[in-house]
């Protein structure tokens, strides 16, 4: 829906997003929404948490530039202004986006940000709750089937600044490299998080793009620069894909019936995470 130098873009979940004409490009305002609606145990809503990832990431080129925040009042939700970033979505190339995070979560941490968690074991404990929230006995049978019983509780050493949603739509390809976009959900905390997120096959389904192959998965490995990182989720990966795995379930029976298609979507996901974890 476009008004004048305004375009509504299509894709907000839980937002509005508005593609804004301002002198001679475009800015991004996201208008949060007042009523955060149902809890998410994952991806929470956090306009204040994407403008400080912003601002700790300027002039980078590791994400969109922001311009201005405004907090909630007079019952709208916050106001989020962030420079457009003129590209398409990432298809192809996992080296890129192993560099891309490489050098996002070798920054120092920004201070004041949510705190993730900073091991196999407290991913797995959340992954645990997520479970026991689904009243079908059969959905929390199968999950438990696969939970990985052999989980490190050895807390990360570095702790560094964490996307938590970096799947295809979030990746943008422009003329000067790729560009991570809504930061809405960030926090500080185990990099094997977002290296999980990109290799989940759950979440590129999610995304409407097929898994990664094989090689594609050992290509991201080998490009990512920080090899103790690289360990942490070669040993702990399991752990952190059963998470996902948990949120997929999760999501598939909160929506099976408002949203039956997206609740299905889910279930194609969570049947992909399953699968991957089995041969890990």
């Amino acid at each position: 829906m476009a008004s004048g130098s305004r375009t509504l873009l299509a894709g907000g979940y839980r937002n509005q997003v508005w593609k804004v004409r301002s002198g001679r490009g475009y800015v991004i305002e996201k208008q949060y929404s007042e009523d955060p609606g149902d809890p998410n145990p994952m991806y929470p809503n956090l306009p204040d948490h994407e403008a400080f990832a912003m601002a700790h990431l300027a002039g980078t080129g590791c994400a969109p530039e922001l311009v201005s925040y405004r907090e909630p009042h007079d019952h709208e939700g916050a106001l989020v202004v962030y420079g457009y970033v003129t590209g398409t979505q990432w298809k192809r190339g996992v080296a890129d986006v192993a560099h891309l995070l490489h050098t996002v979560h070798h920054l120092p941490a920004p201070k004041g940000m949510r705190q993730l968690h900073r091991s196999a074991a407290a991913a797995i404990a959340q992954a645990d709750a997520i479970v026991a929230d689904v009243p079908v006995a059969r959905e929390r049978a199968r999950m438990e089937a696969l939970r990985p019983l052999h989980v490190s509780a050895t807390p990360a050493r570095r702790l560094s600044l964490v996307h938590t949603d970096c799947g295809p739509g979030n990746l943008i390809r422009t003329a000067t490299g790729l560009v991570l976009i809504d930061w809405q959900c960030p926090g500080v905390g185990d990099a094997v998080e977002d290296l999980a997120c990109f290799l989940s096959p759950a979440m590129m389904i999610l995304y409407a793009t097929p898994p990664h192959t094989a090689d594609a998965h050992q290509a991201f490995l080998d490009a990512y620069a920080d090899r103790s990182i690289v360990q942490r989720y070669l040993r702990d990966g399991a752990a952190w894909h059963y998470r996902i795995a948990s949120y997929c379930v999760w999501r598939a029976h909160r929506l099976r019936r408002i949203q039956p298609e997206v609740a299905d979507r889910y279930r194609a996901a969570l049947a992909a995470e399953l699968e991957f974890i089995r041969q890990w």
